[in-house]
């Protein structure tokens, strides 16, 4: 099922369900004879972010829902982000839709469901192919955390068709499994040359597992210094093990010289994704500074409180102690900062 919506500046496609129909919480079967869709009976239409507007962000969203026994959506997850508060803003979108529920032997079931949301500028151009491959992917990705044998054998062939059409995340992924032997035949020297072809389109994922055989010396020659450059190239590219290799190396001085300010920019780049060993590294940088300033100390407080969120131990016991410790005014400062400090 396909639904074509119009706003301002935008359009949006929508609405392709899958082929299964959740009849209860475990019990998933196949629609067959005697199961009918669910229809749409209201729609609201989502609009871009100010910063998605202002960049001109095109692309689409992908959401798995189930739409229940009430024409409702439900269990509303992304599964192919777009990001500059998109994701946000279709989901808004999308839990006000309402649906003539799915039927099966005349009563009515949850369906599972894939809804597409596509935002565009139509007077500008747009890679559809590229786009399609994207999604392709992260669709398979979320078909592999599964535990649906077919859904799983699919993802994995999808993964495939995509690695043979040059599509660095999945060359780099299938180079991944041949090395390992998960879902394919182990071919650790094809899976290695994988790697290498998807760190050659300078994707940071690859550059990174190169640059760490590099500098290992494992299954590539020894190049300490080559080998650094590739995993600050992958660094900056967005892989956050290159990130987190380098902040731990520069805080430390392992093979490098010691270099706190430089270690805090790693850090900083995966902490503002949201990933908690980084967000309290940095914390700690910012919090043991000798000169520390007290904008440092309300922002470490911040991290420090992000990453206990996420259940980090050490990140929680510092956090409650140093938040004891604000001021009203650093209290206010914290939070409005914890708001700032992660990208969406």
């Amino acid at each position: 099922m396909f639904i074509k919506l119009f706003p301002l500046l935008v359009v949006i496609a929508a609405g392709r369900l899958t082929a299964q129909v959740a009849v209860g919480s475990d019990d998933v079967i196949r629609i067959g004879p005697g199961v009918t869709p669910p229809r749409v009976l209201r729609k609201v239409e989502p609009e871009y972010s100010p910063d998605a507007r202002a960049d001109h962000v095109q692309g689409t969203v992908i959401f798995q829902l189930v739409v229940n026994e009430k024409g409702r959506p439900a269990n509303i997850s992304v599964i192919s982000p777009l990001g500059f508060g998109l994701d946000e803003r279709a989901q808004a979108a999308i839990e006000k839709w309402e649906f003539a529920p799915g039927m099966k032997n005349g009563e009515p079931v949850r369906i599972l469901a894939t809804i597409e949301v596509a935002f565009r500028f139509p007077e500008l151009w747009f890679d559809e192919k590229a786009e399609h491959q994207r999604s392709s992917f992260n669709v398979a990705l979320q078909d592999l955390r599964g535990n649906e044998t077919k859904a799983i054998d699919r993802a994995v062939k999808s993964v495939q068709d995509l690695s043979k059409k040059h599509f660095p995340p999945a060359m780099y992924l299938v180079g991944i499994w041949e090395i390992s032997g998960d879902h394919v035949d182990k071919d650790a020297a094809d899976g290695l040359t994988m790697l290498q072809k998807a760190a050659a389109k300078n994707y940071g994922p690859a550059l990174y597992e190169v640059a760490v055989r590099q500098i290992e010396g494992r299954d590539l020659p020894a190049d300490v210094g080559k080998g650094l450059e590739g995993m600050r190239q992958a660094a900056l590219l967005g892989s956050p093990q290159a990130q987190v290799y380098l902040g731990n190396r520069y805080e430390k001085g392992i093979g490098v010289p010691q270099e706190l300010d430089r270690a805090r920019r790693y850090f900083r780049l995966c902490a503002t994704k949201g990933l908690p060993m980084c967000e309290y590294h940095l914390g700690r940088l910012l919090f043991d500074a000798p000169d520390r300033l007290e904008r440092d100390y309300v922002q470490a407080v911040a991290w420090f409180q992000l990453a206990a969120e996420q259940g980090m131990a050490d990140a929680k016991d510092i956090a409650t102690t140093e938040s004891a410790r604000l001021t009203a005014a650093q209290a206010t400062w914290v939070k409005a900062l914890k708001v700032q400090l992660v990208r969406k």
